[in-house]
């Protein structure tokens, strides 16, 4: 069980971890693009409000683009421009500001520029390409002022691989030291634990001895002055107190046990055999009894462990069905993939409509909260359910549908 839960702490801090850092490398990759697209876009406007070329001063630049630029730093664009006429025929052509574009490929490019989009990016021979298209409204001529972006989309490219890669070595790292240190993270709830199961056991072994005298003394006033009211009253509340200790103890217990020896089980046999001793007693309570059984069914297991499972379910289903209703026990295999025992247990309960299934395997949880309810029991058998099925790394489930409640064990 503790091992369940510094799997979910690690899982959780990991979770928690890698949440945080998605969220760095959207806003970190975020930043460079809206950066990156400023800058392209200045530049464009600027070379296109300067007939395709770079003012030669910097306060010309910073003036018409609010930004300073150094003129120093202008060498590292590659651009190229050039003029249609309002016939869309090319009439003038830069291209001295680019080493990768000659006539030829200016020729090929011209179709991936749109004149009816205003801005545009098109790929080239591996590189990419931002353009800018401004039309002369006297002559009715085109500007088209094309940036090379390759640059900018490899800084991002490499970007995001680098934050991703850091990323990933931070969360490695992380979820290390959270693994190293997350026994003492549940150290205090493990210690409650052990000391809470420690208190069951001393507690159940410390009351059987007064019980045992009560039961004993009640046993002389029976001699004495035969049955009475009060000592058959004595007599009962003293067995559903040793009852109840037994219970307890095996609880605590079950969870700890180290020596279960599993092996391969004909669980068809074994549900058999578990569920055909609660046979008579439910029809002699008015009840109808229903299984189905697929035979052949082999799981993994301990057998004392797995018959008391199943009893525990069937008794269950016994007390709480409603009066002339009926208990169904079946037997089956799943659909999924893997093929699993599966294990359904249900009883009528009409009254089961509000009922807070959810909490059902709650150590002494009653429906009846004042725990008067004229059904027997503590409320703990359902808890011992789920840490056999646990034990044996089973699925338990509970249901309610059409006036019908059902368990079901995936094994």
């Amino acid at each position: 069980m503790f091992r369940k839960i510094r799997f979910r702490f690690i899982l959780i801090a990991a979770l928690a971890i890698s949440c945080i850092l998605i969220a760095f490398i959207g806003v970190l990759n975020s930043v460079s693009i809206v950066r990156n697209n400023n800058e392209i876009n200045t530049v464009l406007s600027i070379l296109s409000n300067h007939k395709g070329e770079f003012p030669g001063t910097a306060q010309v630049i910073k003036e018409d683009s609010n930004r300073d630029i150094n003129i120093a730093d202008i060498n590292q664009y590659q651009y190229y421009s050039y003029r249609l006429n309002k016939d869309e025929e090319v009439s003038t052509v830069n291209l001295k500001h680019i080493n990768n574009v000659s006539q030829n490929d200016l020729e090929k490019m011209l179709d991936k520029v749109r004149l009816s989009s205003k801005r545009g990016i098109f790929r080239y021979d591996g590189h990419v390409y931002s353009y800018q298209v401004k039309q002369n409204k006297t002559n009715g001529s085109y500007l088209v002022v094309v940036l090379d972006i390759t640059r900018f989309t490899n800084e991002r490219s490499d970007l995001f691989a680098l934050s991703v890669q850091m990323s990933l070595y931070s969360l490695v790292f992380f979820i290390l030291v959270v693994s190293l240190f997350s026994g003492f993270a549940i150290k205090p709830f493990v210690e409650n634990y052990e000391k809470q199961k420690e208190f069951i056991t001393n507690a159940g072994h410390e009351l059987k001895t007064p019980l045992a005298i009560i039961s004993a003394n009640n046993e002389l006033q029976e001699l004495m002055t035969g049955e009475t009211e009060w000592t058959k009253s004595t007599k009962d509340q003293v067995s559903r107190l040793t009852s109840l200790i037994n219970q307890l103890v095996t609880l605590a217990r079950l969870e700890e046990r180290t020596d279960l020896v599993f092996e391969e089980l004909d669980f068809s046999d074994l549900v058999q055999d578990a569920a055909e001793d609660f046979k008579a007693l439910v029809i002699k309570d008015g009840k109808t009894f229903s299984m189905a059984i697929e035979p052949d069914l082999k799981v993994r297991g301990e057998h004392q462990s797995l018959f008391e499972l199943v009893t525990i379910l069937v008794d269950n289903a016994n007390k709480y069905c409603d009066d002339e209703g009926t208990v169904t026990v079946r037997l089956s295999r799943t659909n999924s993939p893997i093929r699993k025992a599966k294990l359904e247990v249900s009883n009528t309960y009409k009254a089961g409509k509000n009922v807070d299934y959810s909490r059902f395997f709650e150590r002494f949880y009653r429906k009846d909260e004042s725990h008067n309810s004229q059904k027997s029991g503590y409320g703990i058998g359902l808890s011992m359910a789920q840490s056999i099925v646990s034990i044996v790394k089973g699925k338990i489930s509970v249901h309610y549908k059409g006036d019908t409640i059902t368990f079901k064990v995936i094994l």
